[in-house]
């Protein structure tokens, strides 16, 4: 593989904020003759989008935090191409896959040309006049008094279920692993083509998770019977970018034609590293 030498450095500014980490990352990419750019991002929401000026000439995006900031990582340099790598300062690490003790080895990787490159599919939520991208999940859920919400799903023009719940996630392979996982989702593989329907906890024994086809085109309803005084639907993008759905509002979602571009130092395959991650016991 090509030899990545010229990073940008996007951390979390609440996990470094003294920037610690990121001054040790880039004095070891300035070992192995590299240069290095450092962007801060904000914890909760997609803020300091990344210039072009830092971007430019850069070979390869080195994420410190967890999960969480590869995703704003991905959100904040969309349109760049460049391939992503994440340094885990998290929890679970599924996209972020580096531990901190093995930043040197990292980047005799990339400089070596020694690792691998995957793409991850992207969806896309159009509500009205506003269309948001996601690497993980597109997310329904209730806000205000505890009442279930009715969420209509179409797929291709048709029908396909109406949802009495809390909410309904609509994910990526990539985002099999998060919210879904804990939705009781099916695991998917990231190479797989598919998009994953999972209700949260819906009021019937049959409402199960559906797995639909890369190439379908998924709508989302508010359903009017769910207009109680108080109760809401918000839409959640990789869990940051939200937007309030009203009554007879729609969300039309799809897969995009760009990807995310991720790079791998380990020989673990994703069945190893997810045993490994969620501690299942062969």
């Amino acid at each position: 593989m090509k030899s990545l030498r010229n990073f940008l450095i996007y951390v979390n500014s609440i996990k470094d904020s003294d920037r610690t980490l990121s001054n040790q990352l880039v004095e070891i990419i300035k070992r192995h003759n590299g240069t290095a750019t450092i962007a801060s991002g904000d914890q909760d929401t997609v803020q300091g989008c990344v210039t072009e000026d830092k971007l430019k000439d850069r070979d390869a995006i080195i994420v410190l935090g967890g999960d969480g900031t590869f995703l704003r990582a991905a959100h904040v340099t969309g349109g760049s191409d460049l391939p992503m790598i994440g340094v885990n300062l998290g929890r679970m690490g599924f996209l972020a896959e580096v531990e901190v003790q093995r930043m040197e080895e990292m980047v005799q990787h990339l400089v070596e040309g020694n690792y691998k490159l995957s793409e991850r599919m992207l969806l896309t939520g159009k509500i009205g006049d506003g269309s948001f991208k996601a690497v993980n999940d597109i997310v329904f859920y209730r806000t205000g008094k505890l009442r279930l919400i009715a969420l209509k799903v179409y797929v291709n023009g048709d029908y396909f279920e109406t949802y009495k719940a809390d909410g309904v996630i609509i994910s990526t392979p990539t985002g099999s692993t998060a919210y879904n996982l804990s939705a009781g989702g099916p695991l998917v593989s990231p190479d797989a083509k598919v998009m994953i329907v999972t209700p949260i906890s819906p009021h019937s024994l049959e409402s199960k998770s559906f797995v639909f086809s890369s190439e379908d085109k998924i709508r989302v309803e508010v359903f009017e019977d769910c207009a109680y005084d108080g109760v809401g639907v918000d839409v959640s993008f990789d869990g940051f970018i939200n937007r309030a759905i009203k009554e007879d509002e729609y969300c039309d979602i799809e897969v995009l034609g760009d990807t995310v571009k991720c790079i791998s130092i380990t020989e673990s395959n994703f069945y190893d590293i997810l045993r490994q991650k969620i501690k299942r016991i062969d």
